[in-house]
């Protein structure tokens, strides 16, 4: 019997992803998985000491006690003291349910980090240890300014430059693979065009009103309003006496840029009708009645398809990049996951392909745990 202690991952940036202290009582591991692992990818396995080190957390940043399966004794007597009332086998489900995600989540970064790595050796990317140094060296100066901060860093999360060299690796090589990935050519001017052609009211400007309104549901109350205005009253007066839309009761009256559409038939139709300076209404809805005078109108406009094209370019590109990105998310899965064997008691459904098919829709964010 082994107990797996636990470390804080530390990720480029130098952002520490905190995980639950964890302890794991170890068992003889079959299915092509060997006894020292927790996971083998195409061969290439993922030793219980990677795992342990990616475990292990600070105890005084967290406060927390190592989980300790299967009893889980120092983890109940740690929660009790902060939940006293609860019963001891209701306090041991919430320490199974805490090494449960934690284990699920390290399992799903440490496996999803060597897919990366076997998928950049296909595609033949390759990242120098110069260009990793480079890496490193920005991100150390980013966040230690002073070395003895650094080496305070190493010590309180036990954990050497080496091992940080290699999860800066692990980044870079995601972000290489990715970039690879979402590498698409520029649209052609075909393109360009058919979109715009397709899609012209997209690249319009609609006619638009600018108004004052008063809206009262009682049409007494409304043609008083009017009334007021036309005996010289502002419509910012008669709007805080008599409206009941809140919008532009606030606004002084003033409610602008309407388009069609925006307001009940009856209404639409008066506003896009009515002449600029005319103090119309009431006109009657099913809500109620409206009082407006447009002082502002601004015909339709269509953006011509030089202007537009900087616009559907990049709306191309983005949509070819997601596109590419889906397409990859899936096919990159599926691939890696066929290939990726898991300890018994380390399956994770989602990224081990000796476990239960993860159910529809639910899928490993690829590299997610790792960003």
């Amino acid at each position: 019997m082994k107990n797996i202690t636990s470390n804080k991952y530390f990720i480029p940036g130098f952002a520490v992803v905190v995980f639950l202290f964890v302890a794991l009582v170890l068992v003889v591991f079959r299915g092509g998985v060997p006894d020292d692992a927790v996971a083998s990818v195409d061969g290439n396995a993922i030793p219980i000491t990677q795992f342990n080190k990616t475990l292990k957390v600070n105890a005084a940043q967290s406060g927390g006690v190592v989980p300790d399966p299967p009893d889980y004794t120092k983890c109940i007597a740690s929660k009790k003291k902060t939940s006293p009332k609860l019963s001891n086998s209701a306090l041991k489900k919430q320490c199974e349910k805490d090494w449960t995600t934690s284990k699920d989540t390290i399992m799903t970064s440490l496996i999803q980090q060597k897919w990366f790595e076997l998928e950049a050796e296909d595609r033949g990317i390759n990242i120098s240890d110069a260009e990793v140094k480079a890496r490193f060296s920005q991100l150390k100066q980013q966040s230690f300014p002073k070395d003895a901060d650094y080496q305070k860093f190493l010590k309180q999360y036990n954990q050497t430059e080496a091992d940080l060299l290699k999860l800066v690796r692990a980044s870079m090589i995601q972000e290489k693979v990715q970039q690879e990935v979402t590498t698409i050519p520029t649209p052609s001017t075909g393109q360009v065009k058919e979109e715009y052609e397709k899609n012209k009211k997209k690249y319009a400007t609609p006619a638009t009103r600018d108004i004052n309104l008063v809206f009262n549901a009682d049409k007494a109350k409304a043609e008083d309003a009017k009334a007021a205005l036309e005996s010289g009253d502002s419509w910012a007066a008669v709007a805080k006496k008599y409206s009941e839309d809140s919008v532009s009761k606030g606004n002084g009256g003033k409610f602008p840029g309407v388009t069609k559409g925006q307001f009940p038939k009856a209404l639409d139709t008066a506003v896009f009708e009515a002449k600029k300076g005319e103090v119309v209404g009431p006109i009657k809805t099913q809500y109620g009645y409206y009082l407006f005078e447009v002082t502002k109108t601004t015909e339709a406009s269509q953006q011509s398809l030089a202007k537009a094209s900087p616009q559907i370019k990049s709306a191309l590109q983005q949509e070819a990049q997601q596109k590419a990105q889906t397409n990859f998310q899936t096919e990159f899965t599926d691939k890696w996951r066929k290939k990726t064997k898991c300890a018994e008691d380390f399956k994770v459904d989602a990224v081990c392909g000796n476990a239960p098919e993860p159910k529809k829709g639910a899928t490993a964010e690829a590299g997610a745990a790792a960003q």
